[in-house]
């Protein structure tokens, strides 16, 4: 009979598998015997399927002994039944105790579950990430979109590795994504358009972005609760860079907010009236995800298809930029944290560049009549 270090292999009434036994930590651990390459049940009958599920056993003790070396955890055959969405379940858990999920975080790990998410973890390979990659660039998706997405996934392995829950994971490519910035803004004539074939309840928060350069979640976020005396405020845990924000309601911008108070009465089928909770809402409930009407009001005005809400935050930077704010100032507003970020999406249109030559051109043109002193003369 084996030893308690060296675990046994055995067989059960009415199954047709091999099993193997071993110990760890003090409790008996059974399982199926795999084949260690391909993982596939050993079936009784063969000497073949015997000699291999030693092996398995055997690798089963080795990953023992190297966890009590310092090396990977051990997982075992329980750990090893999680799946996919488990592992994105627990990285959820995470980001919510830390007040980072995001509504973008959700929508990015929606395709990765529908993809991955009943597979065991163990049993996902870096050929099956990269032909999933494969799949999502001929659907037409995005590099950047890509990379948000599978990072996730990264994500989620490198926690479970950190919880012991695994104690590997396949290696994640990323795309680069070098010259692919977005260079989409809108002008204004175009704007008008979309906003005037958007839902009602769509367009103030339409305009807000368009002046703010907020993004979609933050805009969505606003509760009354966080509009002051003259002034709105985004929570931290609305905001991208997980940091307070706030804006003046200034000019249009405080027009918007008074509409939006008109626009908070509901009146309830009993003859009562109750107040919205959300400053931009659909019939008191929180706006969801919008990019179907977006996508019909942009066809209807005849605009760019591959024009995006979040050129907005684009557009906003530009115009304050143009209309002489101070790129510290416009940063604030927007909310962007670095210069090398902002000047990505302050970009200039051929006009500004045309009126810049222009004006560089008659300033060379009013120095070349200035008479020009010269140093060397003065004592």
């Amino acid at each position: 009979m084996n030893t308690r270090g060296q675990g046994r292999i055995f067989t059960r009434k009415g199954s047709p598998n091999f099993y193997v036994a071993y110990y760890d930590h003090g409790e008996e651990i059974r399982e199926p015997a795999r084949h260690v390459r391909t993982g596939e049940k050993l079936k009784i009958g063969t000497e073949k399927n015997r000699h291999e599920a030693e092996r398995f056993l055997k690798h089963r003790l080795g990953e023992l002994a190297a966890e009590k070396h310092g090396g990977r955890a051990f997982v075992g055959p329980q750990r090893e039944r999680i799946t996919v969405n488990e592992l994105l379940d627990s990285l959820e858990r995470d980001y919510k105790l830390r007040d980072k999920w995001i509504p973008s975080a959700a929508s990015g790990a929606k395709p990765v579950r529908e993809h991955f998410g009943t597979h065991r973890a163990v049993d996902v390979t870096s050929d099956a990430i990269t032909a999933y990659i494969e799949g999502m660039r001929e659907q037409g998706y995005a590099k950047a979109t890509i990379n948000r997405t599978t990072q996730l996934l990264g994500q989620a392995y490198k926690m479970a590795i950190r919880n012991k829950e695994l104690s590997q994971a396949p290696y994640i490519p990323r795309l680069s994504e070098v010259g692919n910035e977005r260079q989409g803004f809108f002008e204004t004539a175009d704007f008008e358009a979309v906003v005037a074939h958007l839902p009602e309840y769509l367009q103030d928060l339409t305009r807000f972005g368009f002046l703010t350069g907020w993004r979609k979640g933050s805009i969505k976020s606003l509760r009354w609760s966080d509009v002051g005396d003259g002034v709105i405020y985004l929570q931290a845990k609305n905001s991208k860079g997980r940091k307070a924000e706030s804006m003046p309601l200034e000019g249009e911008l405080a027009a918007i907010i008074e509409r939006r108070r008109s626009a908070q009465i509901l009146e309830d089928g009993n003859g009562t009236n109750r107040l919205a909770e959300f400053v931009f809402h659909r019939d008191g409930q929180p706006i969801g995800d919008f990019r179907d009407a977006w996508a019909t009001a942009r066809k209807k005005a005849n605009v760019d298809p591959d024009k995006l809400f979040h050129d907005l935050r684009r557009t906003a930077s530009r115009n304050m930029i143009a209309a002489g704010a101070p790129q510290a100032v416009a940063m604030k507003i927007t909310g962007h944290r670095t210069d090398s970020m902002f000047r990505r999406y302050a970009i200039v249109n051929e006009e500004q560049k045309r009126e810049a030559l222009a004006k560089t051109q008659q300033h060379i043109a009013a120095s070349a009549g200035r008479k020009v002193v010269s140093m060397a003369g003065k004592k």
